[in-house]
């Protein structure tokens, strides 16, 4: 569709699939196969509409989430939340404005980062690897695996290749649909008017919306036991070496 700057679900489950056939870069020592990784990032990036610097350090200013910044506990760190999680919290940073948030993981959330948690823990390690010197070069390459056409520009009709920045506008789309105005929180929007930007019902609207946001269908592979086949036909993917 011209001018759409969004990822439908159906390309979304296409891209988390396809995060199978991703090769394995050179020098990769992890034990997980690094399609594995980009499934956690792809669902975080639609959970949450991280910038791309804050899943890879792909810069010096960037601060990526580490394993520190993630808590299996139901209460936040951040103690003027009163909501409690069942699943765990996740602390990020935006990199634009150095604005710090603490949000609820969800079921989904809370089983991919749980799949891609290493045997021995440190503290100060970064959740996600596989990104690269240029994550958003290997991002086209999972979209071309993926069959996913590139996206036209409205007002040039040329077409372009999609970036982990879409993944962005795509999470804002669907919480907007899901919850009107809950993306405004969530992906940590600066907005006008000091009544709004002051308004206590923000953070529990993005609660909730985190909480109930309707997942793409591949995401559900993961959390019932189906991981490395499709949950619909149970056909098996493996792994690229």
């Amino acid at each position: 569709m011209a001018g759409r700057h969004y990822l439908t679900k159906a390309e979304i489950n296409a891209l988390y699939f396809a995060t199978h056939q991703m090769k394995r870069p050179r020098g990769w020592d992890s034990p997980f196969p690094v399609g594995r990784y980009w499934r956690a990032a792809l669902v975080v990036f639609f959970n949450y509409g991280v910038d791309t610097g804050t899943v890879w350090k792909s810069a010096p200013f960037h601060e990526p989430i580490r394993w520190r910044h993630v808590t299996w506990d139901p209460l936040s760190p951040d103690r003027e939340l009163k909501e409690r999680s069942r699943w765990g919290w996740l602390f990020d940073r935006r990199v634009k404005t150095d604005k710090a948030f603490y949000r609820p993981m969800n079921h989904v959330v809370h089983a991919h980062l749980k799949s891609i948690l290493p045997e021995n823990l440190s503290p100060d390690g970064p959740v996600f690897l596989g990104g690269g010197a240029r994550p958003n070069a290997r991002f086209q390459e999972l979209c071309a695996l993926a069959g996913i056409k590139p996206r036209t520009n409205i007002e040039t009709g040329v077409d372009e290749p999609w970036e982990l920045k879409d993944l962005r506008k795509t999470c804002a789309t669907y919480y907007d649909e899901h919850l009107p105005e809950s993306s405004v929180e969530i992906l940590g929007h600066s907005v006008g008017g000091i009544t709004y930007r002051h308004s206590a019902h923000r953070a529990p609207l993005a609660f909730k919306a985190i909480m109930t946001i309707p997942q793409p269908t591949a995401f559900s592979a993961l959390i019932h036991g189906h991981d490395g086949e499709c949950p619909c036909c149970r056909r098996r993917f493996t792994d690229a070496g």
